[in-house]
């Protein structure tokens, strides 16, 4: 039996109003279930994994099932130059932890010759370690506890070489160096080099283990010397009435005087070079006059006679009439400088003939008589 309330509900005529809003009303609990159950589904789906890149670690919600599926939701993509641990097709659950260490080039310039590694270390000094080549002892172009980016990096090594270095006048000096160029080599050694030295091999050249590089310490300077003498020339007149050999100076000369600025050249200490570079003549050099002679000498004269001069000067100087003994007395006869001149000689004895020796000896015995030969006069009897 239906109750009345039943009865007055089914009987009683319903508005538009009420029916709109128990339409609503069921319509909003319907959404609100299948809300409910969506986020019931999603919850019980998803998942809480740590992701770590370059060593960089967050943590994210996601749904996918395999490693690949994590990094593709996060938009992570991977190369065969990364690392990725677990692989791409492990399994994830929750709370599981996936890392990457991403591939990066490294150029590496050693000593001038470049070659390009991928390495996934983020620090040189690791990065340096991955490939097997730590480089002791050698200078890098940037810290061994630098970062590398993602982008890479280059970097550049000078290795440490043995050298003999020759600096200037010194002997040579075996060094090891970390150095790329012989630049790099004297400037890592102190060694300064002005515009004027000479550097073998080049500056430039890029140096190998036992080389060896010369430095020529070149130096110019000037220096200015005041009233400097300018030796005065010699003009010399042909006498054909004098020996070859006799000189006589007809007028003296005067040196000159000048200011003059010299360059000098001096190679590892030493002066080599020395050039005017400008003079001014304060007083020009008067030259001097010289007569010299072209007459023949005669080498020997051992003409001889009968007559008594010639047994003088046998007994005086052997007979020689063209000697000059070095003791201040020339000729057959022996006649001094001064005393040949006094009998109208010129020139000097031994110089001239058998004849002009006995004419001049006639003219000194007609003045002073033998006298002027004692020992010998006397010995061949003639006083």
């Amino acid at each position: 039996m239906r109750s009345r309330t039943a009865q007055f509900f089914k009987s009683a005529p319903q508005t538009p109003l009420l029916k709109s809003k128990a339409l609503m009303t069921g319509l909003a609990a319907v959404v609100a279930l299948a809300v409910a159950g969506t986020t019931v589904g999603y919850a019980a789906m998803s998942k809480t994994v740590t992701v770590t890149l370059d060593g960089e670690s967050r943590q994210v919600s996601v749904m996918g099932s395999t490693v690949g599926d994590v990094l593709a939701a996060e938009d992570v993509h991977v190369t065969d130059k990364d690392l990725v641990a677990p692989a791409l097709d492990s399994s994830v659950e929750d709370g599981s932890a996936i890392t990457v260490q991403f591939g990066r080039p490294l150029e590496l310039e050693v000593d001038g010759r470049t070659r390009t590694y991928w390495v996934n270390s983020t620090e040189v000094a690791q990065a340096l370690g991955e490939i097997g080549r730590r480089f002791s002892g050698a200078d890098l172009s940037v810290s061994r506890s630098a970062s590398i980016g993602r982008s890479g990096m280059t970097l550049a090594v000078v290795t440490p070489k043995v050298l003999k270095i020759k600096v200037g006048g010194k002997a040579p000096k075996k060094r090891k160096v970390a150095a790329l160029t012989v630049a790099d080599v004297l400037d890592s050694t102190g060694v300064k080099v002005s515009e004027h030295d000479v550097v073998r091999p080049s500056l430039d050249t890029v140096v190998r283990d036992g080389d060896k590089v010369v430095l020529t310490d070149v130096r110019v300077a000037e220096r200015r010397v005041k009233a400097e003498p300018v030796d005065h020339p010699v003009v010399e007149r042909e006498d054909p009435t004098m020996f070859e050999g006799d000189e006589k100076v007809v007028r003296a000369g005067r040196d000159g005087v000048r200011d003059v600025t010299y360059r000098l050249r001096y190679v590892n200490g030493r002066l080599v070079a020395r050039k005017v570079v400008s003079a001014d003549l304060a007083r020009k050099p008067v030259p001097a006059i010289v007569k010299v002679g072209t007459k023949e000498e005669p080498t020997s004269n051992f003409a001889g006679g009968s007559t008594v001069w010639d047994r003088l000067a046998q007994c005086e100087s052997g007979g020689n009439w063209a000697i000059n003994t070095g003791n201040g007395y020339y000729g057959g006869l022996q006649f001094s400088a001064s005393t040949w001149a006094s009998v109208g000689g010129t020139g000097l004895p031994h110089q001239h003939s058998r004849e002009e020796q006995i004419k001049r000896g006639q003219i000194l015995q007609s003045r002073a008589g033998w006298g002027q030969w004692p020992h010998c006069s006397a010995r061949l009897g003639l006083r």
